[in-house]
C-alpha cells in the first residue's frame, strides 16, 4: 500500500518539526535530570499534562495511576489512532558525567523513556499547530510503569482506549542496537513475552554443623536453579525460543545457620503463547518435584501484574512502517533485524487494537554503545528528531485511513 498520503501531510509539518528541535532536546534533558520510578511519575505527568493543555488537547490524568491521556481532534474526517509513550525510569545510579545527569540518587532514565516522552509531547504540539489540516483524532497515551510491566494493563482498565474509541495503537522504542539515523521494524513477534516468578523453598532450619538434622532449602534452591535450565533445553523444541533466568537467590542470615526458607526470583521470556503456557505449567511442577526429592517443598508464584505477552507486529502494519521509514531515512538505513528477547507491555495495547511498534536508533557513533538498563547508558540525541518525524509519519498514516479507503 502506498505511503504517499502520510508523506504529503508530513511535508507540511517539516518546518514545524525543525523549529521544535531545541525544545525537544531541552525537554528530554529535563526528564533525564529528574527521573521518577514506576507509578511515582508525578512530576513527569504534571509536565505532560501542562504541555498538552497548553497545546489545546483534551487531557485526562491519573489514568492507570500516574498516566496521562491527551486527545487531539482534527478538523478533517479520519480515523482514531493512538500513540503510546512510556514515562518511567529505572532504579539505577547514573555513572555518566553529563551536564544533565540524573539529580535523583538511585534513579536513572537508562532505557530511553525520557526520549519517548519528549518525542510524544513534541508530536502532539506539532499536530495541534495544524489542527485544521489534521484528519481524524489522535490520542496520546503517556504510560507509567512499563519497567515493571504494570502500566499498560492499568491504563486499559481505566478506559484509555475509549472515549474516543481507539482503532490503532502505534509507538516506537529508541535503541542503542541501531546507530542514530536508522529505523527498523520486524513483522511478527518482535519482542518477547515476560513473566516474573518467585520460587519459595521451604525446608527445616538448624545448625550448619548438623545438616542431617535439617532440610537445607539453599541446597534445594541450587538444584532447582540448575534443573530449570533443562526445561528449555530438553522440553522445548529446538527451533523455538525461550530464556529462563534466575536473577536473585535470597536465604539465610549467618554462615552457620541452615535457614527455614530460600527464595528464587526469575523471569521467563518466549515468543509464542503455547511455549509460554507450557513453560509456566512445567516450571511449577518441576520445582515442586525437585524439592520433594530433598524432602522440602517448593511453591512457584507468578506475579499477577508484572507480565506481558510478546509484541507481535501484523504483517500489513510492519510493511506500512517499513515503507514510511524508507521514505524518511532511505533504504540503506532501514536494516532487516531479528526479534529481541527484551519485553514491553506495549503488547497489551496491541492485543486490544492492531498497530505497530518499531525501533529508532540512538547508538553513539563515537564510542561503544552501552546496553539499555546500564548505568552508563547514553543516547545520540540526533535520533530524537527522526523519532518525531517517524512518529508523525506513522500516526498520520493511521489517521488518514478513511481518506485512503
Amino acid at each position: 500500500m502506498s505511503a504517499s498520503p502520510a508523506k504529503k501531510s508530513l511535508l507540511d509539518l517539516a518546518q514545524e518539526v525543525r523549529k521544535r528541535h531545541d525544545g525537544l532536546i531541552a525537554l528530554r534533558r529535563d526528564f533525564h535530570r529528574h527521573p521518577e520510578l514506576s507509578l511515582q511519575e508525578h512530576r513527569t505527568a504534571g509536565i505532560i499534562a501542562e504541555r498538552l493543555h497548553a497545546a489545546g488537547l483534551e487531557v485526562r490524568t491519573g489514568i492507570g495511576g500516574t498516566g496521562v491521556v491527551g486527545v487531539l481532534r482534527g478538523d478533517r474526517p479520519g480515523a482514531v489512532a493512538a500513540w503510546r509513550a512510556d514515562i518511567d525510569a529505572l532504579p539505577l545510579t547514573e555513572t555518566l558525567p553529563l551536564p544533565f545527569a540524573s539529580e535523583a540518587p538511585g534513579k536513572m532514565h537508562a532505557c530511553g523513556h525520557d526520549g519517548h516522552t519528549a518525542i510524544a509531547i513534541t508530536m502532539a504540539e506539532a499536530l495541534a499547530a495544524h489542527r485544521r489540516e489534521l484528519p481524524g483524532t489522535a490520542v496520546f497515551l503517556f504510560q507509567p510503569a512499563e519497567e515493571v510491566f504494570g502500566g499498560a494493563a492499568r491504563m486499559i482498565r481505566d478506559g484509555a482506549l475509549e472515549n474516543p474509541h481507539v482503532e490503532t495503537v502505534l509507538g516506537l522504542h529508541l535503541t542503542t542496537l541501531l546507530p542514530a539515523g536508522h529505523v527498523a521494524v520486524k513483522a511478527g513477534p518482535s519482542m518477547a513475552s515476560a513473566d516474573f516468578f518467585d520460587v519459595v523453598v521451604k525446608g527445616k532450619g538448624g545448625h550448619g554443623a548438623f545438616p542431617h538434622l535439617s532440610i537445607d532449602p539453599i541446597t534445594v534452591a541450587a538444584h532447582i536453579v540448575i534443573g530449570l535450565q533443562d526445561l528449555v533445553s530438553r522440553e522445548i523444541a529446538a527451533q523455538e525460543t525461550a530464556v529462563l533466568t534466575v536473577g536473585q537467590i535470597e536465604g539465610g542470615t549467618k554462615h552457620n545457620i541452615i535457614p527455614e526458607t530460600a527464595v528464587l526470583r526469575g523471569s521467563l521470556r518466549t515468543f509464542k503463547e503455547p511455549v509460554r503456557d507450557q513453560l509456566i505449567e512445567r516450571l511449577s511442577a518441576f520445582a515442586a518435584r525437585i524439592a520433594q526429592a530433598y524432602r522440602a517443598e517448593a511453591h512457584v508464584q507468578f506475579s499477577a501484574e508484572s507480565g506481558c505477552p510478546a509484541v507481535v507486529n501484523p504483517e500489513d502494519w510492519a510493511g506500512h512502517v517499513h515503507g514510511l521509514a524508507v521514505d524518511e531515512v532511505g533504504a540503506g538505513c532501514v536494516p532487516q533485524v531479528e526479534a529481541v528477547m527484551g519485553s514491553d507491555d506495549m503488547s497489551l495495547f496491541m492485543k486490544e487494537r492492531p498497530g505497530c511498534y518499531f525501533w529508532v536508533g540512538v547508538a553513539p557513533t563515537d564510542k561503544e554503545p552501552m546496553p539499555h538498563h546500564h548505568p552508563g547508558f547514553e543516547m545520540d540525541e540526533r535520533g530524537l528528531d527522526i523519532g518525531v518525524r517517524m512518529g508523525l509519519r506513522t500516526l498520520l498514516y493511521a489517521l488518514q485511513k478513511q481518506e485512503r479507503s
